[in-house]
């Protein structure tokens, strides 16, 4: 009797135990599901958050009134032309109001959030960083090459305190990089190189974006008439201008090119042509 009883509760004590291991091994696996649909979707979000943010600031700062009915919707929040400091505070402002909303709606979890700028260097030029939050780093060079990006950088903190998951953190590195490879007046046209983010290649400018090019002409900026634009890939692009519409390099001191992807977020850069190099050694083109 008394080894009977045993391995009764043996076998009682071994079908508990199978029974929580399941039970637990179904709850992780139901945690893992749920953590991954709501930290992607909430990083995802963030993303989008900050990356119309950075679109905002470098709209604003490039030409405010063009892209008025845009940034005119933030204008009440602070917003003023050309000013990057007042573009942060809004961004502080949006971005303070997305984590409140993100907050109610998954508020049966029990979700934490938080956020704060980061720092990292900029793509193809590790010298500099991106830091409070917003970068405008326009018409410099990097390898002898027009180099301008227009960046954003912070970090999202997250806990999901309902199903047990703590201290989750991503940076997000959001913008644009423009480089200008080559002028060539003989082909009257222009080569860049668009990257987006952590240094991606962006191959989406034709179908997505947009491209504007400016030359100086006259002691003024003219929009030059472009004829045909082709991706070589490797997020590198081929602008032709239409010289038949006096749009001709070798009439301009200065080229200016301005990208846009198709977030909003704006990139800005400029490269001195041949015929500037003529004028300044005293000779005409």
């Amino acid at each position: 009797m008394l080894v009977a009883a045993v391995l009764v509760m043996g076998l009682f004590v071994m079908s508990f135990l199978v029974a929580a291991y399941q039970t637990h091994a179904l709850f992780l696996r139901t945690r893992s599901i749920v953590v991954r649909e709501i930290a992607g979707a909430i990083t995802a979000d963030f993303n989008r958050a900050l990356a119309a943010m950075l679109a905002l600031a470098t709209r604003s700062y490039y030409d405010h009134y063009r892209f008025t009915d845009f940034t005119s919707n933030f204008e009440e929040y602070g917003l003023q032309p050309r000013d990057l400091n007042s573009a942060k505070d809004v961004a502080y402002l949006y971005l303070n109001a997305w984590a409140n909303v993100q907050r109610t709606v998954y508020a049966e979890y029990g979700v934490q959030i938080s956020w704060h700028p980061c720092a990292s260097p900029l793509p193809r030029n590790p010298r500099v960083y991106v830091y409070d939050l917003f970068l405008i780093y326009w018409n410099k060079t990097h390898d002898n090459k027009p180099y301008a990006a227009s960046y954003a950088c912070a970090q999202l903190q997250l806990n999901i305190t309902n199903v047990g998951f703590y201290h989750w953190t991503t940076n997000s590195l959001i913008g644009l990089v423009l480089i200008i490879d080559e002028v060539n007046e003989r082909s009257n046209s222009i080569v860049f190189t668009v990257l987006v983010d952590n240094g991606t290649y962006y191959g989406l400018l034709l179908a997505k974006g947009w491209v504007e090019v400016y030359l100086y002409r006259n002691g003024r900026w003219e929009a030059a008439s472009i004829k045909d634009v082709t991706y070589e890939g490797l997020g590198r692009y081929n602008v032709t201008l239409d010289e038949s519409k006096g749009s001709s390099i070798k009439g301009s001191s200065r080229v200016l090119v301005v990208v846009s992807d198709e977030r909003g977020i704006l990139v800005v850069t400029q490269q001195e042509t041949a015929t500037s190099d003529e004028e300044q050694r005293g000779r005409r083109p």
